[in-house]
């Protein structure tokens, strides 16, 4: 026997079907959604891309969605008649305001008001029948809208964005739409709010960065200076006494490894406390300055010339025999005799003694270079005060003053 539906059978099947089939678009709109990778994008992409999500899966007639910023609306994106999405990335109030006329939604500007005010949502189901919310044909260009639909897309209670939907129908939206509409918007609330939590999160990370980078180079610039300031004298620019070591002690181990002559000239200024209680510190660091200045000029590009302290100046001559350096020394004698301190003092007569002595064969291991270097140094010292004993104002071998010494 053949049973024949009734009608009433056949509208509740299509009903149930119809309500299944929302389910599904409504299930595959939310998974969508989420889906979206919120990290790398901005919050007016991900508004755009939920947007686009929910018009492609639910039948909507119009719709649009405003990002909400300081109590203002900005309109982000919305569908045309067509059901084209438009887009702006721009939240300027001109180029929301542009947007905003060219969709078919304008009237729900004041029930989008409302919903950010109560935190809930809005629904006119005929505006028509509602002076509140009835709109005018110039602002939708001849279309009709009976049902408005506004939620508040929020955070807790924080209203984040609002997503408006218009239909041509009178109560066209039932508790099902917005049902499905709220439980969309409080999933994209969510997102909406962790993707601001990362913009933040990056935007402190990277004025982080910057500092840590701005507090890295200045730690690296200061680093410079101090490595600076450890080997040069802030006085004369010359290097200092652990440049002489430092930089000495490697000039050595080329001279040895090339078996080049080596010598080693100590400088001392002849009276020098003098100087300074006579006419002042000040005209004695200029008298240093100059001594300096006159050292510079005469060594080579390979010789390294040093402040040890005080009145005391050295110089390494690699490549240099000590007959040479007798000669470089009698001429920064001569030199220092002519110095020209301005002011009341004028030109005064400075003399220096100067200890000299050379490396001459002798050899060494790798980690003796030191050693040596320091047994130079003693000599040349040695060697200088001996031309102080001597009465000043002149230059002494120390291998010479070794002969002198043994003939006695």
């Amino acid at each position: 026997m053949t049973v024949t539906p009734s009608p009433s059978n056949t509208a509740d099947n299509l009903d149930l079907q119809d309500r299944i089939v929302n389910l599904i678009d409504a299930l595959s709109s939310l998974r969508t959604l989420t889906a979206v990778h919120i990290q790398g994008i901005t919050e007016e992409t991900l508004l755009e891309q939920a947007l686009r999500i929910l018009v492609e899966h639910i039948d909507l007639e119009s719709c649009s969605i405003s990002i909400h910023e300081e109590g203002q609306l900005y309109c982000i994106a919305g569908t045309q008649h067509n059901k084209e999405l438009v887009c702006t990335h721009n939240k300027g109030a001109a180029c929301s305001q542009q947007l905003v006329n060219s969709l078919p939604f304008t009237c729900s500007r004041r029930l989008a008001d409302i919903a950010c005010q109560t935190k809930q949502l809005q629904y006119c189901p005929d505006c028509k029948a509602d002076n509140d919310f009835k709109p005018s044909e110039a602002a939708n260009k001849g279309t009709t809208v009976r049902s408005i639909i506004s939620v508040p897309v929020c955070f807790g209670d924080d209203v984040l964005s609002i997503l408006n939907i218009s239909h041509p129908t009178a109560g066209s939206f039932d508790i099902w739409h917005q049902q499905m509409l709220m439980l969309f918007c409080n999933v994209l609330g969510q997102m909406q709010h962790n993707q601001r939590l990362l913009r933040t999160l990056d935007s402190k990370v990277r004025k982080r960065t910057r500092k840590l980078e701005q507090a890295l180079k200045e730690s690296n610039e200061l680093k410079k200076r101090f490595e600076t300031l450890s080997t040069v004298d802030e006085l004369t620019q010359l290097g200092n006494r652990r440049y002489f070591f430092s930089a000495g002690k490697t000039t050595l181990a080329h001279a040895i490894q090339h078996n080049l002559p080596f010598s080693v000239l100590l400088i001392d200024i002849d009276h020098f406390k003098k100087i300074n209680d006579q006419w002042g510190h000040v005209v004695g660091d200029e008298a240093l300055r100059q001594i300096a200045t006159i050292l510079r000029k005469e060594i080579g590009p390979d010789d390294l010339v040093a402040r040890l302290g005080g009145e005391e100046f050295v110089l390494i001559l690699p490549s240099t025999s000590l007959d040479k350096a007798d000669i470089l020394a009698a001429r920064i004698q001569k030199d220092t005799q002519r110095l020209d301190l301005g002011g009341a003092v004028g030109q005064i007569e400075i003399t220096i003694s100067i200890g000299m002595t050379a490396r001459n064969d002798r050899g060494c291991n790798s980690g003796e270079h030191e050693a040596l270097l320091d047994q130079l140094y003693t000599e040349a010292d040695e060697a200088m005060y001996q031309c102080k004993r001597n009465g000043r104002n002149q230059r002494q071998f120390f291998h010479t003053m070794l002969k002198s010494s043994n003939q006695h």
